[in-house]
């Protein structure tokens, strides 16, 4: 009976028990939120870093990109005035070469007109003149005796050897100016047409030119209509061979000049330059007085055109050739 009594809580003890508790629950209520606060504000903070680190990334990416953009910006500016500059130097030599040209037609002129004016005709010299034909000595009519001629035939041989190409490629065949580079030059005689007329004419050749199937950035640089002179900066193929497993080619580069006066047409073909495969081991860059001269276009003894560089000087020539001849054809 008074074990049962002591286990007995009187009410005010289980009023105080009761309180205890919801004291312990309010208390651990408090702790939970407290925690639960800590925790957010913790991962308010690793939020706010993360984000900061985000943006901060974002923003190191962007200045890297303008800095990058920045720098391709100025190369490409400075290789675009890299060209400007090259083409302003370009126009100037050209300018310089056609006022050379007119110069020089000027001069040829006025040397030319000087002795025309001045020198009379030679008297003729009392000679007697061999008979064309064998007759008998009299005067009268007579039976004439038709005297055959011998037509030479063209040298076979080249320094005592067989020749073996076209002697239009060989030896003689590549010009030179005072200052040992390659030209090509040309005088077409047009009788009857004016500078005008024949500017006009060669003008719409040269433009055609540059549009031509194998052009690659041919350009008329230079016109002036008042001295009737035409400048093109020739950039083309020179196809040596094309079939379908292989094509042979190379990029020609060269000026084209036409100087036009009163009844003729002068022209010239001056700083030629091969690019040959370009990006490959057996490529090259180099000008025409290092390819297509005697010494190593032509074989040792002369009579035909060398393995490497033979091709080079044989397309040259023809290139050459077709130019003047086709315009020589549109003058007449």
């Amino acid at each position: 009976m008074s074990v049962q009594a002591q286990s007995v809580l009187t009410p005010q003890q289980q009023l105080e028990e009761a309180q205890k508790k919801l004291e312990e629950a309010k208390k651990a209520v408090e702790e939970a939120k407290q925690k639960a606060e800590a925790a957010k504000k913790k991962a308010e903070a690793e939020a706010a870093k993360q984000k900061a680190a985000a943006e901060a990334a974002k923003k190191k990416a962007e200045e890297e990109a303008k800095r990058k953009a920045a720098e391709e910006a100025k190369a490409k500016a400075e290789k675009i005035q890299q060209q400007i500059k090259e083409a302003e130097a370009e126009t100037a030599r050209l300018k310089a070469e056609a006022a050379r040209l007119n110069a020089e037609a000027n001069g040829a002129a006025a040397t030319t007109a000087a002795p025309e004016a001045t020198t009379a005709p030679a008297a003729p010299a009392a000679t007697t003149a061999t008979p064309a034909t064998t007759a008998s000595q009299g005067s009268g009519w007579v039976i004439p005796t038709a005297t055959k001629k011998e037509t030479p035939k063209p040298a076979a041989q080249v320094n005592g050897a067989k020749l073996k190409e076209d002697p239009k490629y060989l030896e003689g065949a590549i010009t030179f100016d005072e200052q040992g580079k390659i030209v090509f030059d040309t005088e077409i005689e047009a009788p009857g047409k004016s500078a005008a007329q024949l500017y006009d004419l060669v003008f719409d050749y040269m433009s055609g030119l540059t549009q031509d199937k194998e052009s690659k950035a041919s350009r008329m640089a230079l016109v002036n209509k008042d001295e009737h002179i035409i400048v093109n900066t020739m950039d083309e193929w020179l196809v040596f061979s094309n079939s379908f497993i292989s094509l042979d080619r190379t990029e020609c580069k060269y000026n084209l000049i036409a100087k036009i006066t009163d009844g003729k047409v002068s022209l010239s073909i001056n700083h030629i330059n091969y690019i040959y495969e370009e990006g490959r081991q057996t490529g090259f860059k180099l000008p025409a007085e290092e390819v297509i001269i005697d010494k190593v276009a032509l074989t040792k003894k002369k009579n035909d055109l060398a393995r490497i560089f033979g091709k080079f000087r044989k397309k040259t020539i023809d290139r050459k050739d077709q130019i003047f001849s086709e315009i020589a054809a549109l003058v007449k």
